[in-house]
């Protein structure tokens, strides 16, 4: 009895020491987690970064070349200017370095997304939007650039090669490409362009018949239509406020009125989609705060359809970002211009003193003095 005794007690510390240490792996576990996580986003940033380190160094030296500049009053008149500063207006402004700036694109195409052997036939990119995330003000604003903007872009021969540049329609250049990567790089590179080489982080393509998917997976999205489309479904008639199903949103964001005589037709379409952003925005903040994984849920919905250059550890940085941001009526802005029609089709012309102010207000902030 005494032997027995003496055995349990000589194994009890043992068995003690056990539980001790598994109490404090259990305990341990989520906090290595969150570090292991938090690596993973900080990983995700860096490369952000350096992925626009020589576009910001190009942008720099495009934007101050600008002859809009000249209003500050004249040459002898401008500030005495440190390298990367800007003069505007009589005051002195440096790029923004806390932003990421995204190009997100709506692809119109009769498929999925799929590599296309031909140039001139990888679809086209029926909405452009160039997304930018101030990550220290934690602010997100959005430009959307009409598909119709007369700009340089890119042709290419049926083997891929290059043959000259042209001023044509932005949406064309998507398809010069193969109709995925090669497509998102000569976007970004005409969108950039057309921005006197502000930086892009990255690309996220998306075939447009995804929105009926992603609207439906928030639990639809409430509009009241601004644009009368019941042709398309009726349900659509101007000034109906409904909770959009998958299939009307896809017409929400999609059509336009290309038969009426009326110009500016995609103009139109940009007013619907900014509407129906804001409304999908608020609706994936209000769901996450019910379900945390509803952002996962949606990126893997809208992955099937999807192109990009995002990797997984920058989505994940990405994601905390975006839903601490502020996001208003106010942040979402369009380039501005006039229309004019040629033949068949609309051009849309930039008016470049806009579009120099808008490069201020968003991209660049005072300097300190």
């Amino acid at each position: 009895m005494r032997r027995e005794k003496a055995k349990r007690e000589r194994k009890a510390p043992n068995h003690k020491k056990r539980i001790l240490i598994a109490t404090g792996i259990l305990f341990s576990l989520p906090l290595l987690l969150l570090a292991a996580f938090s690596v993973y986003r900080m990983a995700g940033k860096a490369g952000l970064e350096n992925h626009a380190v020589t576009m910001r160094d190009i942008g720099r030296a495009n934007i101050t070349r600008f002859p809009v500049l000249q209003q500050s009053g004249g040459e002898g008149d401008l500030p005495e200017l440190e390298e990367g500063q800007i003069a505007y207006h009589g005051k002195v402004y440096e790029y923004n370095e806390d932003l990421l700036v995204f190009l997100c694109l709506g692809i119109d195409s009769r498929q999925d997304i799929k590599k296309e052997k031909v140039p001139g036939e990888g679809g086209q990119a029926d909405t452009v939007i160039l997304a930018v995330i101030d990550q220290k003000a934690k602010t997100l604003k959005v430009i959307n650039i009409s598909r119709d903007t007369m700009t340089k872009v890119g042709f290419y021969d049926t083997n891929g090669l290059y043959l000259y540049d042209k001023e044509a329609q932005l949406a064309l250049q998507y398809a010069y490409g193969d109709g995925r990567e090669k497509s998102c790089e000569l976007m970004e590179q005409a969108v950039s362009n057309l921005f006197y080489g502000i930086p892009i982080h990255g690309y996220a393509a998306i075939d447009i018949k995804a929105v009926s998917q992603l609207n439906d997976a928030v639990g639809g999205v409430e509009v009241t239509v601004i644009e009368d489309l019941s042709r398309f479904t009726p349900d659509l008639a101007l000034g109906n406020t409904l909770t959009l199903t998958g299939r009307q949103a896809l017409h929400y964001v999609q059509e336009r009125q290309v038969e009426t005589e009326e110009l500016g037709a995609n103009n139109l379409r940009i007013e619907r989609q900014k509407q129906y952003l804001m409304a999908f925005f608020a609706k994936v903040k209000e769901g996450t705060k019910k379900d945390i994984m509803l952002p996962v849920e949606l990126f893997n919905t809208a992955s099937r359809h999807m192109i990009t250059s995002i990797t997984a550890d920058q989505a994940a940085y990405l994601s905390t970002i975006v839903l601490e941001c502020v996001f208003g009526e106010d942040d979402m802005v369009s380039v501005q211009g006039e229309v004019e029609k040629e033949d068949v089709y609309e051009e849309f012309h930039v008016d470049e003193q806009a579009l120099y102010d808008l490069i201020v207000n968003v991209f660049y902030r005072e300097a300190d003095k």
